[in-house]
């Protein structure tokens, strides 16, 4: 009798080795594209009070207090080239503002759209009556035409301002937390229809500028209610410089 061949029987499967599953993240924030900024009717500028040498601005939508824009000023350069980025990295410029002369008692300065690189108007202050009364801008169009204003907007408490505050350093200190407010308006029909309204406080920790063109009646460009903003938030910077 020839002998009976068993077969082996087949080897155990191996079991896969378990492979721990990936940390799930969440992706990094990203700051908002260049022209997020002009979709918030309103803005906040903010600065400390203490800062001796130059400016840095951060733009936040106070609904939210994201940071939607970024402005860093060297001591040297306040008044003469302001430029508003998406963020801190300052990679991505969205707002060029250009003094036309070093001098700015009665100065123009031009905007520029930085992606396009267009000019979208120019604010020019009216120096005298700035220096002597209330602070007092025109908006040119691209042309040289007046087709808006920026203005405080208590012309009493405007002069008590300023002129107190040459009697006595301690009247300059009291109206220096006082808190000051300007009107945007667009002048093309000849009766000013209001854009937007600026309120500007101050306490020894931060100054605040806030843009509010939730009332734009006038539909004026947000690019330029956001420069003029800006402008006069390192105009007050450089009183400090």
């Amino acid at each position: 009798m020839e002998p009976t061949l068993t077969q082996a029987a087949p080897p155990a499967p191996v079991a896969a080795p378990i492979v721990p599953a990936a940390p799930v993240t969440s992706p990094a924030p990203t700051s908002p594209p260049a022209a997020a900024i002009t979709q918030y009717s309103r803005l906040e500028f903010r600065r400390k009070f203490w800062k001796w040498f130059g400016a840095e601005i951060n733009v936040t939508d106070p609904a939210t207090e994201q940071s939607v824009g970024y402005i860093k000023m060297k001591a040297w350069k306040l008044r003469e080239d302001v430029r508003l980025f998406s963020d801190q990295t300052m990679q991505t410029e969205i707002i060029r503002i250009n003094a036309r002369q070093i001098i700015d008692f009665g100065a123009t300065y031009d905007i520029t759209d930085s992606a396009t690189n267009l000019p979208l108007a120019s604010l020019r202050r009216k120096g005298w009556k700035s220096a002597l009364v209330r602070d007092y801008w025109e908006i040119l169009d691209t042309t040289g035409t007046v087709i808006g204003e920026v203005k405080e907007t208590s012309g009493t408490l405007a002069l008590m301002r300023r002129w107190l505050g040459t009697i006595s350093d301690l009247f300059d200190l009291i109206f220096m937390f006082v808190v000051q407010t300007y009107t945007i308006n667009d002048t093309r029909s000849g009766t000013p229809v209001q854009a937007a309204s600026i309120i500007h406080r101050k306490n020894p920790a931060v100054v605040k500028m806030g843009l509010d063109a939730t009332n734009n009646q006038a539909n004026m460009d947000p690019r330029i209610l956001i420069a003029a903003t800006a402008l006069l938030s390192i105009m007050d910077a450089a009183k400090n410089a």
